[in-house]
């Protein structure tokens, strides 16, 4: 978990658990956890979930002396593509149940109509702790937080149960993603990787070259030690440019404890189409450039499926097409630099 001031952020990439719910691709989600002065902010970026008779739900599931106590976050929507943010547990509510922000172990969507209840979508916060049949158990149950609903029979139990094949039958199923051949993607203009250079805004060229961390206000030799030690080296573009380094990230918390600690404190995080990158596409790269006039810039590259899609500046990136990439979909990267010498995103 980041932590900086009282602030602390986590990251976790949900998983299918009980299927039945996918509208024709995986199901799959990106939940990011903000606290601060005890109460906790999510932010949910849901892809894959067919609508129908469902209400949809985060749970977030603490970890108290090694017993789990789960807590409603809110209810979501699986008709918004975009980042879904107002799902909250106030400060109270965790006061009132003896929980800290730093204690929430799971993250769980859940399914339910009527009496019943399925868990399509699960992520653990830790490595070490993975699903369990006992966390079904306590979501069954009336988690703590959640409004009891007034009916005028006894309420029944929830009972675990899959999807009937009826119940599939009434569901209005989203059309299947198309293959990459048959999909709507505008051409790329074939441009040679040196293409990506600094942006035409930047600083001037000095006369002389100046030493690495003279008159800089970040240090780029701890920045770039501490990304070889955390990241793998990655070289994203065919024909490379040796003023470059890149580095593949998928731990947005780390790297972001990294920037902050060479004092880069832009909050580009905040952007939430640099999360959607990292959540379509797994990875976003962060990278180096020195410039032989001495002008060194942080780059941060986030990955989209042409130069139309989820450009995260308007004004403040450049989009660098990727040639026969690996990953589906992707076609390049809006690429972000930060000068090393003011800390400001050069636009």
């Amino acid at each position: 978990m980041q932590t900086l001031a009282g602030f602390a952020r986590k990251y976790a990439i949900m998983e299918e658990l009980d299927g039945g719910f996918s509208a024709g691709s995986t199901p799959e989600a990106f939940v990011r956890l903000d606290s601060w002065e005890g109460r906790i902010q999510a932010s949910l970026h849901v892809k894959g979930l067919k609508q129908g008779p469902y209400t949809y739900k985060l749970y977030l599931i603490f970890a108290k002396n090694e017993k789990l106590i789960p807590l409603l976050a809110g209810s979501m929507s699986v008709s918004y593509s975009g980042l879904q943010n107002g799902l909250e547990i106030d400060a109270e509510t965790m006061k009132d149940h003896g929980l800290k922000p730093e204690m929430v172990r799971f993250a769980a969507i859940t399914a339910e109509s009527k009496d019943k209840k399925w868990v399509p979508l699960f992520s653990s916060f830790e490595k070490n702790y993975k699903w369990d049949e006992s966390i079904r158990q306590l979501l069954l149950r009336k988690p703590a937080g959640e409004t009891a609903q007034k009916e005028e029979s006894a309420p029944q139990n929830y009972t675990v149960e899959r999807p009937s094949a009826k119940v599939a039958e009434e569901q209005p199923v989203a059309a299947e993603e198309k293959p990459m051949a048959q999909q709507s993607i505008a051409p790329q203009e074939e441009r040679r990787p040196e293409a990506y250079n600094i942006p035409a805004a930047a600083p001037a060229p000095q006369p002389r070259a100046v030493p690495d961390n003279q008159f800089n206000r970040c240090d780029i030799n701890k920045l770039e030690g501490m990304l070889q030690n955390n990241f793998e080296s990655y070289a994203p573009f065919k024909r490379s440019n040796r003023s470059y380094i890149w580095y593949r990230v998928s731990d947005l918390a780390k790297l972001s404890n990294i920037m902050y600690m060479s004092g880069i404190n832009v909050p580009v995080f905040a952007n939430p189409k640099i999360l959607v990158g990292l959540f379509k596409f797994k990875h976003i790269l962060a990278g180096l450039y020195r410039g032989d006039n001495g002008s060194n810039y942080y780059v941060i590259g986030v990955p989209a499926k042409d130069e139309k899609d989820n450009k995260p500046f308007e004004n403040a990136c450049r989009w660098v097409p990727v040639s026969d990439s690996p990953i589906r979909d992707m076609g390049g990267y809006w690429l972000v630099y930060v000068s090393l010498k003011s800390g400001d995103i050069v636009v």
